[in-house]
């Protein structure tokens, strides 16, 4: 990786709007600069702290080396000053082993999978995860939004920090239960193993200061999957209106089964159902017998195949310690796996034919059972090599995963096992696979765009200065006005208080049109998403809505307004039907105060004259509204009356109501 750093002291910022290379969180730097595409992290510095945004770095022909080219949408949303307080690093990311994303409202389990198959610009994609003061991160593929669950690493442990998608990353998706229906076959494996017991106790709350003092205690295979299997049916019994049916079946060298009593599968759905499915759980036991994991393999497709609904989720959930998948003479002692078919070629078949995907949970590893072994050194008859029926193996179950759909494999003890369970009864993973390569759209500035130097630095005429510091300052003082005119009349502010650095940005005379984005985001959050709520939105009758309903006047006149149309002229353009009655409204606003409908990029003096308008406007409408405040009665000296909430008819229009509460 190349090693850089920017920063507004030796480097411009372009911003490029549209689809192209750069959008999103995607920023274009010159090739002398950056010879390979990278991770990188945005520094953004002002009064309230640094701010760290994720971004990936892209070298692009013809970004000349003191120009880094961003996205609009980006600078706009994280206030980005594009002369000052931000820096631009390069930085080491993890690549995850898989990365689990949630499905999102809408499409089905098999159209997002289709959608996340085919991104183009899933790999390589950078993002942050993992901290808990961090929001939830969402990934945008192919304009579809999908929330990251968690990255883990190959060995499925949890990772934080800064990532970027990799070729070989594993994508899978999480259906929640409340909206994903499965049919579950669980093959659960009672041959004689799973009587060893090598898995540690989970102690139970009134048992913690004993079981310290007995840390050695265990319990036995069979007993950890029984547990594991009373977490599923807790979690799975929160969800109601989802279509599941389920089976559970136990093994060794055959098969029968246990839920529902007879062979087929059935909803768990009520109190009846649920308590015969516990009951079935707890008549689980072992034999002392060999394996058969193929014969179990064969009977869960079947049962999927005649009494799955359709449209579910088909899923086998194989619970196994793992059996070796050889032939062993009968002279020989221990466990066998016997079957006519190999298991590995019967899952690649059930997986082609039906669509039939497979978890893996094992249970015991090498570390625990070797434990519970050197524990048994004082038994008769112990040797220091243990058979090797006994020793999990889990060799085959992973080469099973891997033919049906690399789903799911876990492998340990009770406190694993546990959570699979538990997340199994909350909802569905699908495994989509590796993502798609990378096909990196061209970047949609011209050479001319990115060469032509920015007017923003030309002299300013100090009488147009004077004149921007004036409007500015008696817009501001009109808010304080405003503000503490309400808080005596209405026992409330009509606008809530903004932090001094919205002030500071506020005053700022704009140059060119990334100047003036930026600032009319902070305008409409210190003047529109600020303003009391029932004032936001005009209503047919102020009287209903408003305690004061003069102030509907000044408020809802379209002065306000200017700023929520602009605002979603120049952040939100994807609809184009939208999008062309955007440009209508906005062009008519921009015409109004500078005389031209579609000023230039680097216009200074048409940017300006709209900041200018702007101010102006929202300046008089808060005076207009302090006038109304300032006449009316001072509820101190109100004479005495029903309480507002009483009064109905044409006389509450013109009154005032007092409440003690600000906002909705």
């Amino acid at each position: 990786m190349t090693a850089f750093k920017f920063s507004a002291a030796d480097t411009r910022l372009v911003t490029a709007t549209g689809p192209g290379l750069v959008a999103d969180n995607r920023f274009a730097v010159s090739p002398s600069r950056l010879t390979d595409e990278s991770a990188g992290v945005l520094k953004v510095h002002d009064t309230g702290g640094t701010r760290s945004v994720a971004v990936r770095l892209l070298p692009a022909p013809g970004v000349p080396a003191d120009v880094v080219v961003v996205p609009a949408a980006l600078v706009h949303e994280h206030r980005v000053t594009p002369e000052e307080g931000w820096e631009l690093v390069s930085a080491d990311a993890i690549t995850p082993g898989v990365l689990e994303l949630e499905l999102p409202p809408g499409p089905s389990l098999d159209e997002a999978t289709t959608v996340l198959h085919g991104a183009p610009l899933l790999c390589g994609h950078v993002f942050a995860h993992g901290f808990e003061t961090s929001p939830d991160v969402w990934i945008d593929a192919s304009s579809t939004l999908f929330r990251v669950r968690q990255a883990l690493d190959h060995g499925g442990r949890p990772l934080r920090g800064l990532f970027r998608i990799g070729p070989e990353t594993r994508l899978t998706l999480f259906a929640p239960g409340e909206r994903s229906g499965v049919d579950i076959v669980v093959l659960a494996d009672c041959s004689g193993s799973m009587s060893i017991e090598d898995i540690p106790a989970a102690p139970s709350d009134g048992d913690k200061w004993l079981s310290r003092l007995r840390t050695s205690a265990t319990i036995s295979r069979m007993n950890a999957l029984k547990d594991a299997l009373g977490a599923m049916i807790d979690a799975r019994m929160r969800y109601d209106g989802v279509g599941t049916r389920f089976a559970l079946v136990r093994f060794d060298h055959d098969h029968e089964p246990m839920f529902p009593s007879r062979w087929g599968m059935e909803e768990v759905s009520d109190a009846h159902s649920v308590q015969r499915l516990r009951e079935a759980v707890s008549l689980l036991n072992y034999r002392q017998s060999g394996t058969d994991i193929g014969k179990a393999l064969h009977k869960a497709g079947e049962l999927l195949h005649r009494y799955g609904v359709p449209g579910n989720e088909r899923l086998v959930v194989l619970v196994s310690d793992g059996a070796h998948y050889a032939p062993i003479p009968d002279e020989r002692s221990g466990e066998s796996v016997s079957g006519t078919q190999d298991p590995v070629s019967l899952m690649e078949d059930l997986h082609a034919g039906l669509g039939i995907r497979l978890h893996v949970v094992g249970i015991s590893d090498e570390a625990l059972f070797d434990r519970w072994w050197q524990a048994q050194r004082h038994r008769p008859g112990w040797t220091p090599q243990a058979h090797e029926s006994m020793v999990p193996n889990h060799r085959m179950l992973g080469e099973l995963v891997t033919v049906a759909g690399g789903d799911r494999q876990r492998i340990g003890g009770l406190d694993v096992l546990e959570k699979y369970f538990a997340e199994l009864g909350s909802g569905v993973v699908r495994a989509v696979g590796r993502p798609a390569r990378p096909r990196l759209p061209a970047l949609q500035l011209t050479p001319e765009q990115l060469a032509a130097k920015p007017q923003r630095r030309a002299a300013t005429d100090p009488r147009q200065r004077r004149t921007w510091e004036a409007a500015a300052e008696d817009a501001l003082v009109a808010y304080s006005r405003v503000c503490e005119a309400s808080r005596a009349r209405l026992g409330y502010q009509l606008l809530r208080s903004s932090p001094p650095d919205d002030f500071a940005r506020l005053r700022r005379q704009c140059a060119d049109r990334a100047d003036f984005t930026a600032w009319l985001s902070v305008a409409y959050q210190v003047f529109n998403e600020r303003l009391h709520t029932p004032l936001r939105i005009p209503k047919k009758d102020p009287a209903k809505v408003l305690d004061l309903p003069q102030l509907a006047a000044p408020f809802w006149d379209g002065r306000m307004s200017q700023l929520h149309e602009l605002r979603n002229f120049y952040h939100h353009d994807r609809d184009m039907a939208e999008r062309a009655e955007r440009n209508r409204i906005a062009g008519g606003i921009i015409h109004k105060h500078t005389g031209s409908y579609a000023p230039l990029e680097d216009d200074a003096g048409a940017w300006r004259a709209l900041q200018l308008g702007l101010v102006r406007d929202l300046a008089a409408l808060l005076n207009e509204a302090h006038a109304i405040l300032d006449a009316a009665p001072d509820p101190e000296a109100a004479p005495e009356e029903p309480p507002a909430a009483a009064r109905v008819g044409p006389a509450a229009a013109g009154g005032i109501r007092i409440k003690s509460q600000g906002y909705d």
